[in-house]
């Protein structure tokens, strides 16, 4: 009888503690009925070379959250057109020539989105001008955003995710919080859980929806505010869960564009997996 190995996968980033990954992961396998694991491991930017470096052959994919998102690139030996264009590789694969990144963060930011609301929007307001929020802007871009409004502490830490506007052809400007704007279909946040907003901030949001990738606590300070107003507000679950699954097509899976077998019923253990 030919030997079978198992195939390990994994989730790397500081801090880990919170990875809602290996849940979401483990439910895939289990539904798929494959032969593999998946953990999760602290490890930081400066470590992460020589960690790649110390993984046999049984480890076939990685997902990859802060801050490792950047970090991995040079280690690549191809990446997809969307980490090119963000800067940011959440997924690689082992390939015969190496690893290979992709994004699945604006597919599924993208994916939550438009479940939840099932229409597009012209016009935003994204709050902050990290990594997440490059993924971000190219989601919005794909649902159809025109004009956006980006809202930083630090207007100088904005000039990637301006480029990155002008080449999508969004027509961007930028503002500090607390400014007053105009309103937008939606608000988008990209900020860290342990972000604090001023009532004065606050106030100046004006939209119809928020979409904030803070999932733990839920309701975040945002989404409170947006069940204050009676309006619908959805966690960064939903886009971990969609992202999650176009990183399950191209780990377990033929292509990141194709399917899983019954990927319905890996949905539905994936949302159970994590109270959705």
């Amino acid at each position: 009888m030919p030997i079978t190995v198992t195939r390990n996968f994994g989730v790397l980033g500081s801090p880990i503690n919170h990875s809602q990954s290996p849940a979401l992961h483990r439910a895939a396998i289990s539904t798929l009925g494959i032969d593999a694991t998946y953990t999760s491991t602290e490890v930081t930017g400066s470590e992460l070379p020589g960690f790649i470096k110390s993984l046999d052959d049984s480890w076939t994919g990685l997902s990859l959250t802060m801050p490792l998102k950047n970090v991995i690139r040079p280690m690549l030996a191809r990446e997809c057109a969307t980490s090119t264009l963000t800067g940011s590789v959440n997924t690689v694969v082992r390939r015969s020539n190496g690893w290979e990144g992709y994004n699945t963060d604006v597919w599924g930011a993208t994916t939550a989105m438009r479940r939840q609301w099932g229409t597009d929007f012209s016009s935003a307001i994204i709050l902050g001008a990290g990594a997440t929020a490059s993924s971000l802007v190219v989601s919005l871009r794909d649902l159809g955003v025109e004009s956006l409004v980006v809202v930083a502490r630090d207007l100088s830490r904005t000039r990637d995710i301006q480029k990155l506007c002008r080449e999508l052809g969004i027509d961007a400007r930028t503002a500090l919080f607390g400014e007053v704007l105009e309103p937008a279909d939606i608000v988008v946040s990209s900020l860290p859980s342990t972000a604090v907003l001023s009532p004065a901030t606050l106030d100046c949001l004006n939209a119809v929806a928020l979409f904030d990738v803070v999932y733990q606590p839920w309701p975040s300070a945002l989404g409170q505010e947006w069940g204050r107003r009676g309006l619908e507000s959805i966690s960064g679950l939903h886009m971990l869960l969609w992202q999650a699954v176009r990183q399950a097509r191209v780990f377990y899976g033929d292509s990141v564009d194709e399917p899983l077998p019954n990927e319905e019923l890996v949905v539905t253990a994936m949302r159970a997996a994590v109270g959705l």
